[in-house]
């Protein structure tokens, strides 16, 4: 069963604070950054579910996944 928006709101936000410990400074939705998963170049999508149609590549927390990814591991399909 998936989270409602709700749900998912509040699951990004824990998620973003222990991704700023990670790196060690805040994350804003739409700052730069490496994926966590793949490396690539993104830009973080805090407010949305990674599909923003201004940004080439999101980096974006994935339930699915339980992590965060973008839409370069999304396309190559890395898990």
């Amino acid at each position: 069963m998936y989270e409602n928006r709700q749900q998912y709101e509040a699951i990004v936000r824990k998620e973003v604070v222990f991704r700023e410990w990670a790196e060690g400074h805040r994350i804003e939705h739409g700052d730069p950054g490496e994926c966590p998963n793949c490396g690539m170049p993104g830009q973080y999508d805090i407010h949305g579910l990674g599909f923003p149609p201004d940004v080439d590549n999101s980096i974006y927390y994935s339930t699915v996944f339980n992590e965060w990814r973008c839409r370069i591991c999304d396309y190559r399909r890395i898990h």
